[in-house]
């Protein structure tokens, strides 16, 4: 769990970075080009990938065999690689249409063909870390993430001081791809389980699973492609440009959210395999539980110090301090319903996942046309908030009535309460003093806030017993023998 928090917020910081890196490196207009480069980017990967990721993870975890785990990768990078070359070519041949017809942003043409390129790359990176996954390894995250978001962060910082610009910029993300792929790969291939016959999985049951997968990843990232092609066409580059700075604000807690629910995918497939369904429901209650102590702070500092946070890219940014409170509490309701989406998947209720994804999509981009056009930066926001909320409402809905499971419980008030009261605040000592003008003010008061969180949920509101063993295991693992021995702990 350590190795997948450490990847997942490592990796996903320096993703930050490189962000932060382009837009102050770059003007405010060609910074709004790189968000919709990386922006499409991710969407093309998602719906490339087709559920062939989850595929691998459930088929690898539920072999039982060395030979069953080695044939069980097969089938699955084969298909996604076959569908990722066709999207990636017919994205490079139809760029120019798709730039200016579709985007109402003919220079990003150039752009966009440097992006297709990166695409089958970043995707076989991906594919080869849902393997290791699939091992119940979380070194394949680890590795890709700060191969491939620190390759971004020194090709991309030296190309644009050669002169080369924003193409160059993206350009220099496939060739941290690329390395990613070779160094995931390689970690792969130490980390095969040896001896027996390779037992390849059909291709067809591989396709059964992902297929609603597939149309659920297209309408998630459907909607992220309509909220953006909206917003483009409705506004300008400069706009796009404050929505990609906020919403990447709004995504880093995420990364403890993304850590948890990826690393214990696999047990979920294995314990539903094995019909261990007490223990698969107090996993759902305490990875939840989990995410929320750890992720709620972060969350927090966001959502009371927006436009300070903000800062980071330039003061430039500080008028989307709106759109980043709102999404933030977007991404922390998303937190706080658990992992409904992955136990949906899992559990092989692959299809009401896709269901779920498929209405909310066409509900909220219906609320995006209206929205976005009329109130902008703000009505892109509300809309990704309100997408945020129907999905879970009814994942965390579906999950209960068909698997008779939750992720919810009244334990989740506790960080939610400390949260609020560091918050409060934070936000008095900012509104009456000058921290909030400077990033080293906004610093303080970020440490602050995590500071007053944990003193007023470990020392006033208290956390479990279970919990404070679990903690005390993490920080010192000599005292897993004394713990072993304890009755209590079950």
């Amino acid at each position: 769990m350590s190795v997948a928090l450490v990847g997942s917020v490592v990796g996903g910081g320096l993703g930050f970075v490189f962000g932060v890196a382009m837009a102050r490196l770059l003007h405010q207009r060609d910074f709004g080009l790189i968000v919709l480069a990386v922006n499409l980017l991710t969407a093309g990967a998602a719906v490339t990938i087709a559920g062939a990721d989850y595929a691998a993870i459930r088929h690898v975890a539920a072999a039982r065999t060395p030979g069953g785990k080695r044939g069980a990768m097969v089938a699955p990078i084969r298909l996604v690689m076959l569908l990722n070359l066709c999207v990636a070519a017919a994205a490079a041949i139809f760029a120019g249409p798709i730039s200016r017809d579709v985007l109402g942003q003919p220079d990003f043409a150039r752009v966009l063909r440097a992006a297709a390129l990166t695409l089958p790359l970043t995707v076989l990176a991906q594919m080869f870390s849902a393997c290791l996954s699939g091992l119940e390894q979380a070194r394949g995250e680890l590795v890709r993430k700060i191969v491939e978001q620190g390759g971004r962060i020194a090709l991309g910082v030296l190309v644009i001081s050669l002169g080369f610009g924003v193409v160059g910029a993206t350009l220099s993300m496939a060739g941290a791809a690329a390395a990613a792929a070779v160094a995931v790969g390689y970690t792969l291939w130490r980390s095969l389980p040896r001896g027996g016959v390779t037992d390849r999985t059909s291709s067809r049951v591989v396709f059964r699973f992902a297929w609603p997968q597939a149309i659920a990843n297209v309408a998630t990232q459907l909607w992220v492609v309509a909220a953006l092609v909206i917003l483009s066409r409705s506004t300008d580059a400069r706009t796009v440009a404050l929505f990609g700075a906020a919403f990447a604000i709004s995504q880093l807690p995420l990364l403890v959210y993304n850590a948890f629910t990826y690393r214990f995918s696999p047990a979920i497939a294995r314990l539903w395999d094995r019909g261990e369904n007490e223990a698969l429901d107090q996993l759902l209650r305490s990875v939840t539980r989990w995410v929320a102590m750890f992720a709620v702070p972060l969350y927090a500092v966001a959502i009371a110090l927006p436009g300070s946070l903000l800062q980071i890219y330039g003061p430039g940014y500080r008028p989307a301090a709106v759109a980043l409170t709102l999404m933030t509490i977007a991404t922390l309701l998303n937190a706080l319903a658990g992992p409904v989406e992955r136990a949906l998947i899992m559990t092989g209720f692959v299809k009401l996942e896709m269901a779920t994804n498929l209405v909310a999509t066409v509900f909220i981009v219906g609320v995006a046309v209206v929205l976005t056009p009329r109130y902008g930066l703000v009505g892109a926001a509300v809309s990704v908030l309100l997408y945020t909320v129907v999905r879970n409402i009814a994942k965390t809905y579906l999950l209960y009535r068909r698997v008779r499971m939750t992720a919810l419980s009244f334990a989740l008030l506790r960080p939610l309460i400390a949260a609020t009261v560091a918050s409060l605040l934070v936000a008095v000592i900012a509104r009456f003093t000058s921290l909030g003008l400077s990033l080293p003010g906004t610093a303080a008061l970020a440490v602050l806030l995590i500071v007053a969180y944990v003193f007023v949920l470990v020392r006033v509101i208290g956390i479990s017993n279970v919990d404070r063993r679990t903690l005390r295991l993490a920080f010192r693992p000599s005292a897993l023998t004394t713990t072993m021995s304890d009755p209590t702990m079950g």
